[in-house]
């Protein structure tokens, strides 16, 4: 990652954007002019975006995120409409003149689910095709060289969700080809432009898919872009509402974070009313700050009055503004207006503090050559269950990726509903749990993820069919059900683990291993993944058994709730603490907060708070006082 590059408005800084020498959080909205959509670099109306910029402005955004498409700046193969290039270069004075920086996402072809392909790309392929590799460098150049003078760019996107211009090519790049290709597009646009920052947005796939244009491969770039909306997930979120929904794109968030500094540069939601979207945009925006996010850009600026492409085919595209086309405030506005003066204000400078537990995710990259062999199902949805689980157990998490550093700085690393286990996967588990580390390690395969004498002090004997035997565990107090997908279900003996449960058959379900100066814990369940259907995750206390592992690991929350549904996730900035309080529910709530006695001695405190559905507040302090009385509803 670089560190303070240079740039004449944002650098990083250990990962952090800075403006005028101090930190900065982007406050952003998605623009195509409302009358003209995506055809306003033909239909050019300079004192629209005039008026549109000002009013940006006025209302306390200060980044614009803008598209340029590639058909409209390159119509002949080779060659670059220099009309184009001047409304492009006037665009961005415009913003500076209003005090906004850019954020111009190249090589703009998908918009909406239809392709605006240049005339001359023909079929060809985007990602095989040495030709158009070379024009898709040679006009990041061209931007980049028009722009090297503006002295209000925040970043360069590659471009947005250019994946989808040819899945399945795409699909093909491995993540060596990635990189390179994110490497040479962004050489380029340094070259050109020095100093700047460089990303490249993608939707959830970039983290729950299988394609190599992910996070983890993204060294070559100084941040990622991405973006959810709950309507379209792979993971049952229930409606806008519900509390998985604005905890969706803080996961995004804390996922990619992981490897590279995170803008979200799409944020908001579809088919739901006013109310509902402005609820969603308040919990989910300021659950995303507290993620370690590095800004946020709405989808959109405005509803559209024009019918032309893509709007013709997807008119719900046209309703998504926080403006009404009559230039109307919408209520997603006013939350987006507080959410702003809040990150500008008493939030400015809090980031993420370490993290006492770990997410632990195997190797990502699929095998197709291991034909049958491989399991069958979805890494995805582990993952994002054991995201919500930590956050109803009030725990402190980070998520952390195969071949990454030793997680020695976490108490407690957990792996969840785990399909395939390499065996360097083992040895750094070993290695972890040996030097004083508590592991929880949740199975998903029988075959490649299933039993382990050395590290978890169990065997394998057999399979079963019968999921009957395995429906349910109680520990603790807490009765679990599982719902197994169909297929093998592993069935164990203990070989020197301490079993803390059993199932109906009377075989391990959950057991613990002294290692060395460390615990290994082993539920032989796919407690994550078995919980992504609708409404299930309300149907256990699923967090305690998350909760009871840290306590007896001696993790120690920093804030916490007595209802799982409110987030409390605890911000540093030197020795001011923030709690980032979050309702995710689409219920009122009066609960609990409690805080520990701090080490340097003292007693802990409690809070009685009542939140409104999706309802945020913040609460200060230092390491050594009670809760202040420095709080806001917001």
């Amino acid at each position: 990652m670089a560190s303070g590059r240079v740039n004449t408005q944002v650098t990083l800084v250990d990962g952090v954007p800075h403006r005028d020498g101090r930190p900065f959080f982007s406050i952003g909205v998605n623009y195509h002019p409302s009358p003209t959509g995506c055809g306003y670099w033909r239909d050019w109306d300079g004192a629209r975006v005039d008026a549109d910029f000002r009013r940006m402005a006025e209302l306390g955004i200060d980044t614009v995120r803008f598209f340029v498409f590639w058909a409209d700046f390159e119509p002949k193969e080779g060659g670059h409409d220099p009309l184009m290039t001047d409304r492009l270069r006037e665009l961005v004075r415009t913003a500076d003149r209003h005090g906004l920086l850019c954020l111009p996402s190249l090589l703009t072809v998908w918009m909406n689910g239809q392709r605006f392909d240049p005339p001359w790309l023909d079929g060809r392929d985007l990602w095989r095709d040495p030709e158009v590799a070379e024009r898709q460098r040679a006009f990041v150049r061209h931007a980049a060289t028009a722009l090297r003078d503006a002295p209000n760019i925040l970043a360069y996107d590659l471009g947005d969700e250019i994946i989808h211009v040819d899945p399945a090519s795409a699909a093909s790049y491995d993540p060596g080809e990635a990189r390179a290709w994110w490497a040479g597009l962004a050489t380029e646009i340094r070259d050109a432009h020095p100093g700047a920052l460089v990303l490249q947005a993608n939707e959830p796939s970039s983290v729950i898919g299988a394609h190599a244009f992910r996070p983890e491969h993204a060294d070559p770039l100084d941040l990622v872009g991405l973006h959810g909306f709950p309507l379209w997930t792979p993971f049952h979120i229930e409606s806008n509402d519900a509390r998985k929904a604005s905890a969706f794109v803080p996961y995004l968030v804390r996922r990619g974070t992981a490897h590279r500094p995170v803008l979200v540069d799409e944020l908001g939601s579809y088919g739901c009313d006013e109310a509902t979207g402005a609820r969603y945009l308040r919990a989910a925006a300021h659950s995303a700050f507290a993620a370690g996010a590095v800004g946020t850009a709405v989808w959109c600026w405005q509803d559209f009055t024009t019918e032309a492409k893509p709007y013709a085919l997807r008119p719900g595209e046209r309703r998504v503004g926080l403006l009404t086309a009559d230039g109307r405030e919408k209520p997603a506005l006013t939350e987006y207006r507080a959410f702003a003066r809040r990150v500008r204000g008493e939030l400015a400078g809090f980031r993420p503090l370490p993290a006492p537990v770990g997410v632990l995710l195997p190797e990502h990259t699929p095998r197709g050559d291991a034909g049958y062999l491989t399991p069958a199902g979805s890494d995805a949805p582990a993952a994002f269950y054991a995201h919500l689980l930590l956050q109803q157990a009030h725990l402190p998490h980070e998520f952390l990726g195969a071949g990454g550093p030793e997680p020695d700085g976490h108490t407690l690393l957990i792996c969840p509903s785990v399909r395939r286990l390499t065996l360097a996967d083992r040895q750094r588990l070993e290695r972890y749990v040996r030097s004083g580390g508590t592991l929880l390690y949740t199975t998903g395969s029988v075959l490649d993820a299933a039993g382990d004498e050395e590290l978890f002090g169990v065997r394998v004997r057999d399979f079963t069919l019968d999921t009957a035997s395995h429906a349910e565990l109680t520990w603790a107090g807490v009765s679990l059900p599982l719902d197994w997908e169909p297929g093998p279900v592993p069935v164990l003996d203990a070989a020197g683990a301490d079993v803390l449960a059993t199932f109906a058959d009377g075989s391990p379900a959950l057991t613990r291993h002294r290692l060395g100066r460390g615990t290994a814990y082993y539920l032989n369940a796919p407690l994550e993944a078995q919980l992504n259907a609708p409404h299930r995750l309300d149907t256990a206390p699923w967090h305690q058994l998350y909760a009871e592992i840290a306590r007896a690991a001696a993790v120690v929350a920093p804030l916490t709730a007595d209802d799982p549904c409110v987030e409390t996730t605890v911000l540093g900035h030197g020795d001011e603490r923030c709690a980032v309080v979050v309702n995710h529910a689409p219920e009122p709530v009066r609960t609990t907060l409690r805080r520990p006695a701090p080490p340097t001695g003292g007693t802990g405190t409690t809070q009685e708070v009542s939140l409104e559905p999706k309802d945020v507040r913040l609460l200060f302090w230092r390491d050594t006082p009670p809760l202040g009385p420095r709080q806001e509803d917001i």
